[in-house]
């Protein structure tokens, strides 16, 4: 009877040690296509951006990106952002559907010296504390394509590339006169280029 009541701790010891080394109890399994954790694309030029990435849940409903800029003026009035005299040169989208809406917005905003990064995703901007390179020209939507135009005119050849790929979500970004929706899995991934102001296809990289 003593002898058991001396060796209870060491056996309560052993046996949360065994269930700390089971695998549920470290990191999750690694996402497929577009799930969460989808690292960005690279920046223009060949510099690669910090990592911009999606972590919302995969059930958080798809918005449109002039949904989310209509969110931006009150963002800016009750969010505390501020992004007066800056300029929208770059936009991201993750999850994007073939319909072209998104799961989360990420707007590249620059004046002057600074930069920042404006994250949309279920309803709310945040601001992503997160050094980038940006490009300098502006995206001016009303005189682009939308992303729902745009994968409108392209559903067949970009979801022939879902279909390839065996995803049924892409990644997308948009500049001053090129769109590129990336289509990725764990081991592979597809790139198209678009000419931002008709939506026709562009040749690859």
């Amino acid at each position: 009877m003593l002898s058991r009541v001396r060796y209870a701790p060491l056996l309560v010891v052993i046996l949360l040690f065994f269930l700390a080394l089971q695998p549920g109890c470290t990191g999750g399994s690694s996402s497929q296509g577009s799930q969460g954790g989808l690292s960005s694309p690279q920046t223009p030029g060949g510099t690669s951006g910090s990592s911009i990435q999606d972590m919302t849940a995969r059930t958080a409903p798809k918005i449109s990106l002039d949904a989310a800029l209509a969110a931006l003026p009150a963002a800016e009035r009750d969010g505390g952002i501020d992004i007066s005299g800056m300029t929208m040169t770059k936009v991201w989208g993750y999850g994007v559907d073939s319909s072209g809406l998104a799961r989360t917005w990420v707007l590249g905003m620059q004046g002057g010296e600074k930069s920042e990064l404006l994250s949309f995703t279920e309803g709310e901007f945040k601001v992503l504390d997160l050094p980038v390179t940006l490009p300098t020209g502006e995206v001016a939507l009303a005189n682009l394509v939308s992303p729902q135009d745009l994968y409108k005119k392209n559903l067949n050849t970009i979801v022939k590339e879902m279909n390839r790929v065996r995803v049924g979500e892409s990644d997308l970004t948009l500049d001053a006169d090129r769109y590129q929706v990336i289509i990725h899995s764990p081991t592979e991934s597809a790139t198209l280029s678009f000419d931002a102001k008709t939506g026709e296809p562009e040749a690859s990289p």
